[in-house]
């Protein structure tokens, strides 16, 4: 009879968590109850999580993206000189293709063409302040970028986003933007006499590094002065795909381990033909290259339109790979506890991704009721960034249970956005699912929803049960 209550406590234990496993295991001399070790079944991770994976451009909605890129145009940003026009960025950051996600933010000046007027540059750049547009031996026209007073007003710009942005928390990264085609830092199609000289890109550099203190900037060329001895920053491969140039930008965030401090991503240009499409996908090539380039977003054209379809899935098995991915290894903790004992908790991850998590967001621990209604959370010193792929981590916690009532409880843990609990002000847009992170095993999830005015109390991985005696 014994034996039969053994078994079906346990059967019922497995059931309420969905099949994880436990076994016996002595945790330290000074805790007296019995604890219990539970490793948890597997997988290669959600469809979404926060900071990777493909991401939306322009105005196109994705449900499965987690982050947004846009263009700023300077025009806009700063229509008269000196007056700087933050609704219009906030009409940036929340249209379709961005709205609730976090975004990545380029400001530029030209675009690729041949009409005279500058198609981000404002007009009285050019009217007023005297900045010169030059016309190429192509027919194309640029702004004199190494112009002085350009770089004196690009700074007042730059300036300006920093002060509003560089604390926003629906904001991923600023790219370098602002000088060259598309705001790529690059001469491709200009005259010699109007190179970018290095001067001028260090000067711009130098502009966001000391403005930008808390979001990640992201270059173009990794292999390019002074952006190839700079440290503390991504970079951007605007022109992913089964190319030389790719292979090269690839090469040198493999070699110099550039993925380490600062985020990888970039895009799959529209020009590529539908066969180099299907080629990088279904060849293995992508997985490869994400790979070598530790990638963490990448902004795509096309999404998957038939999710039974062979491209479709390839697709959506480079989107789990991208960046970060966090595994639970096993938790242990008491089964049972007594009311003066601390509940000690001991959790250990490995990151099974291609590239670290950059920003630091807070691991928690909880105790929510047989509801699943969150009743004390235990906050710690312990941070996402820096845990490289293959990094095991082991996360520990003493905590009174002070107040609670004898009973049955469930432990839960997420990682979430720092101040995601408290009550947000207007600028906190961010759908629920993009501020806390999901881990890659079988484990319930509790996800509330959340809005401008309410407390975010999702995100919980239940881990196990147990018991106030």
């Amino acid at each position: 009879m014994m034996r039969i209550l053994i078994f079906l406590n346990f059967l019922g234990f497995l059931i309420t968590l969905n099949a994880c496993k436990k076994t016996d295991n002595p945790f330290s001399e000074e805790t007296t109850s019995k604890i219990v070790e539970y490793t948890y079944p597997k997988n290669d991770g959600p469809y979404k999580n926060p900071l990777k994976g493909w991401n939306t451009g322009w105005w196109k909605d994705y449900d499965y993206a987690s982050v947004g890129f846009q263009y700023v145009k300077w025009k806009d940003f700063e229509p008269t000189n000196g007056n700087f026009n933050y609704d219009y960025i906030e009409e940036v950051i929340n249209r379709p293709g961005s709205a609730g996600r976090h975004v990545i933010l380029r400001l530029y000046v030209d675009w690729y063409g041949e009409d005279e007027v500058s198609d981000g540059g404002p007009s009285w750049l050019y009217n007023e302040i005297g900045v010169e547009r030059l016309k190429d031996e192509n027919g194309k026209y640029i702004t004199n970028f190494n112009n002085e007073k350009f770089i004196s007003e690009a700074e007042e710009a730059i300036i300006a986003l920093s002060i509003m942005y560089d604390s926003d928390p629906r904001i991923y990264a600023f790219q370098l933007g602002v000088i060259g085609y598309w705001g790529e830092w690059h001469s491709y199609g200009y005259s010699q006499e109007f190179y970018l000289t290095n001067e001028t890109k260090d000067k711009i550099l130098g502009i966001y590094k000391d403005n930008f203190n808390n979001k990640k900037l992201m270059g173009r060329y990794p292999w390019i002065e002074p952006l190839k001895s700079t440290g503390n920053i991504g970079f951007h491969n605007d022109y992913f795909g089964p190319v030389p140039h790719s292979d090269e930008f690839d090469k040198s965030i493999f070699e110099s381990n550039k993925w380490i401090e600062g985020p990888i991503g970039g895009e799959y240009p529209p020009q590529i033909s539908e066969n180099e499409f299907n080629q990088i996908y279904l060849s293995g090539l992508g997985e490869a290259m994400i790979k070598r380039g530790h990638y963490s977003t990448m902004k795509v054209i096309n999404a998957c339109e038939n999710e039974s379809d062979e491209l479709c899935n390839v697709f959506m098995k480079l989107h789990k790979l991208m960046g970060y991915n966090y595994q639970i290894e096993k938790c242990r903790f008491q089964e049972r506890i007594l009311n003066d004992e601390l509940l000690s908790i001991e959790l250990e991850i490995i990151n099974i991704g291609v590239a670290p998590m950059y920003y630091d967001w807070d691991i928690e621990f909880g105790i929510l009721s047989n509801e699943k209604k969150l009743l004390k959370i235990f906050e710690t010193d312990y941070k996402t960034s820096g845990i490289l792929p293959g990094d095991k981590n082991i996360f520990r916690v003493d905590e009174s249970l002070a107040n609670l009532s004898k009973g049955k409880y469930n432990l839960g843990v997420r990682i979430v956005q720092p101040n995601s609990q408290n009550e947000k002000s207007d600028i906190w847009k961010l759908d629920s699912r993009n501020t806390y992170i999901l881990f890659s095993n079988e484990i319930e999830v509790i996800s509330g929803y959340w809005n401008s005015q309410n407390a975010l109390e999702g995100g919980w991985s239940i881990l196990g049960d147990f018991k106030i005696e």
